[in-house]
């Protein structure tokens, strides 16, 4: 992790020492149990078109936004071009730009697991339970519950990391120790994946950082993605969960549930294989999230200064530059309408 800058090291240590005041080391608290975002198990019904009204029954509350309302392909996922406060570099960001939402459609995309830099966005809940040896003592914590239920282990008996050239998967191998109340986890040897389901992307040189930090029924999780060929700077996200006050039981008769995978066909390709995509300066996404926002282009692609609170100091300065003009017709719309 030599890449974080000097402050970015003074900011994240400063968070890391309100984490972690509360408990020594010999108070650990439990993290096991069944986890929850806030809104899981609710029926929401939302408006995707005219006339129509789409049900989501469950998942993440987070993740439930972008699935369904987000404005990508079909009905949902998150709009597209839009990397607002992910610190891309230019082989990031042309990776990003890359993407096409079809490719989601593909059948050898549909049943992957997500990405553990992505999972704890996605739909499903988190089962931490502990791996015990022979003697009692604790040699791993055990997540399963999330997307396709793809479970990772947590080591936590000092074995290493292993070399270079070992297998990539998308839970990468994992270790773990606790620092105060807070466990703190580093995954290496991860596929390639994302941190957003639009293209935002990691390659297999990334590791993460993950904290488990409980208070009370609350357990906060923030992941550190430090990926040197994508990003400038660590990508930094963090999510909460409640405890789940019943145990849920597994569903297998609804190909809806994030246990099962079927296969289905909702864009027709024309192609016996092909892998969506666009080429460079072709992606027709560019630009929409920044007029809906009305803010410059440049800020919607990824940019790390875009994370911060000081950059809205620049928004500032290019809406005084670029003001909304309203268009003639709806001023004349208005006045009719007044008469």
């Amino acid at each position: 992790m030599g890449r974080f800058s000097v402050w970015l090291r003074a900011g994240i240590a400063a968070c890391g020492a309100l984490l972690m005041w509360t408990a020594p080391a010999a108070a650990q608290v439990d993290i096991v149990g069944v986890w929850q975002q806030p809104g899981n198990g609710l029926v929401t019904l939302v408006d995707v078109r005219p006339g129509s009204r789409f049900e989501f029954r469950g998942g993440q509350y987070e993740d439930m936004w972008e699935r369904c309302c987000g404005g990508g392909a079909g009905r949902g996922g998150p709009v597209a071009a839009d990397f607002i406060g992910i610190p891309l570099n230019e082989a990031g960001r042309a990776r990003a730009m890359a993407h096409d939402d079809s490719l989601w459609e593909v059948p050898e995309h549909q049943c992957q697991p997500h990405h553990a830099a992505y999972a704890y966005w996605g739909v499903g809940a988190p089962t931490i339970n502990a791996v015990l040896n022979d003697a009692g003592r604790l040699v791993a914590y055990r997540v399963e519950g999330t997307y396709r239920r793809m479970p990772r282990e947590i080591w936590m008996d000092g074995r290493p990391h292993p070399p270079d050239y070992a297998r990539h998967t998308w839970a990468g191998f994992t270790t773990g120790e606790w620092r105060g109340n807070t466990l703190v986890a580093r995954t290496t040897h991860l596929k390639k994946g994302w941190v957003r389901r639009n293209g935002a992307p990691t390659s297999d040189q990334a590791t993460l950082l993950t904290y488990f930090t409980r208070h009370g029924d609350v357990l906060t999780v923030t992941v550190f993605v430090d990926d040197p060929l994508y990003y400038t700077e660590p990508y930094i996200k963090s999510t909460d969960y409640r405890l789940a006050p019943t145990v849920p039981t597994a569903s297998f008769d609804d190909a809806g549930t994030p246990g099962t995978c079927y296969g289905h066909t909702t864009v027709v390709f024309s192609d016996e294989h092909p892998v969506p995509h666009w080429l460079p300066g072709q992606n027709p996404g560019v630009g929409d999230r920044a007029k809906a926002l009305h803010v410059p282009v440049e800020a919607t692609l990824g940019h790390a200064e875009s994370a911060y609170p000081e950059f809205i100091d620049q928004i500032r300065a290019w809406r005084e530059q670029n003001p909304i003009e309203t268009p003639p017709t709806a001023v004349l719309e208005r006045d009719s309408g007044g008469r």
